[in-house]
C-alpha cells in the first residue's frame, strides 16, 4: 500500500508517518520512488498508536519499545535457525545437546 492508503488506513497525517518513518519505527520499501507499505508496516503502526494514544508513551519510550521488539523478532529467527540445525542432527548429537540445555537451565526434558 502507498503513503495515501497506509496514512488513512491508520487515519494519521502526512506529519506523523514522515516521524514515524525518520525515526526508524517503520521500513517500508521503496518501488521506483515510491513507499510501499507491507503487513508488518501496519502492524507496527497500530503498535505505535497504542503506545502514543492509549498508554501515553512518549518518543523516546516508543524508539526503546520499537528496538526491543525488532531485538525479540531477531533472536526468534536465530532461535528458528538453531532449532532447525539441531533437528538434522543425529539422535546422539540431540541427546547431547538437549542434556546440556538441561543442565544450563535447570530443568529436564526440553
Amino acid at each position: 500500500m502507498d503513503d495515501l492508503e497506509f496514512r488513512r488506513f491508520l487515519k494519521i497525517d502526512v506529519t506523523v508517518l514522515e516521524v514515524w518513518v525518520e525515526q526508524g519505527w517503520l521500513l517500508p520499501q521503496s518501488q521506483d520512488g515510491a513507499r510501499d507499505f507491507r503487513d508488518t508496516d501496519v502492524a507496527r503502526g497500530r503498535l505505535i498508536l497504542d503506545l502514543t494514544q492509549d498508554m501515553g508513551v512518549n518518543d523516546a519510550g516508543v524508539d526503546l519499545i520499537m528496538d526491543l521488539i525488532d531485538q525479540i523478532h531477531g533472536l526468534r529467527g536465530t532461535l528458528r535457525d538453531v532449532l532447525s540445525v539441531m533437528a538434522e542432527q543425529d539422535e546422539e548429537v540431540k541427546r547431547r545437546l538437549r542434556g546440556r540445555l538441561d543442565e544450563l537451565s535447570g530443568t529436564v526434558g526440553l
